[in-house]
């Protein structure tokens, strides 16, 4: 049976991940992460999607280490920049988030014996770190050379990351074929509601939805 795991935000790029792995998979483990974020309110949305896709298990982690840490995507850090993303690292960087993601999320595989780890990163991701090519695929060997189950089975986990290279508008016309409901997901590094409307994650929803005629 092919099963995997999915990191979910509740944005509009992990619930596209959601619904394709949906489409790809035959069980689908959910995994969120509450650690400190500024936004905790997308894990409301994260819930809801994935009752909505009827997941096999929806399972939320809390990370407390972040708390200790400064960043501005964190609560008590500084403030939230205004506009896109520019070419250094964001000040809402989180300082190795994904490695820290996909070493729990390995650990479910490894004891769930499940073979695909699903991350939602894209192109316009790239200003950080470990959303890149090189970080995906060294995690992958990592985890393979610690995984107990790949040991005893001889088989691979896998990180599945089909948006590498993919725009934020080509994330949105695909969820738009997938039936994904984006009224249901949320995407603002404020934490708001309604969103702000002018942090870098707001402006990127904004501009894929326009593009698909969606306000």
């Amino acid at each position: 049976m092919r099963k995997v795991i999915v990191l979910l935000s509740g944005g509009m790029d992990s619930a596209t991940l959601l619904w394709l792995c949906k489409k790809e998979f035959q069980e689908v483990y959910a995994l969120s992460f509450d650690y400190g974020q500024r936004h905790k309110v997308e894990l409301k949305y994260a819930k809801l999607l994935a009752q909505i896709a009827n997941v096999k298990e929806h399972i939320i982690v809390e990370v407390p280490h972040y708390r200790l840490m400064k960043s501005a995507l964190l609560e008590g850090g500084p403030e939230i920049p205004k506009g896109p993303y520019g070419e250094k690292i964001p000040a809402t960087n989180v300082p190795t988030r994904n490695l820290v993601f996909l070493a729990i999320a390995a650990s479910f595989a490894d004891s769930y014996e499940i073979e695909h780890i699903a991350i939602g990163v894209h192109s316009l991701d790239s200003p950080y770190p470990d959303c890149r090519v090189e970080f995906i695929t060294s995690m992958e060997a990592a985890i393979n050379s610690a995984s107990a189950y790949v040991a005893k089975s001889k088989r691979r986990i896998h990180i599945y990351a089909p948006f590498l290279g993919m725009s934020k508008i080509d994330i949105a016309k695909l969820g738009k074929d997938l039936g994904v409901p984006f009224e249901k997901t949320y995407s603002c590094y404020m934490g708001t509601e309604p969103p702000c409307g002018v942090c870098a994650t707001c402006l990127q929803r904004e501009e894929a939805l326009k593009s698909l005629g969606i306000m």
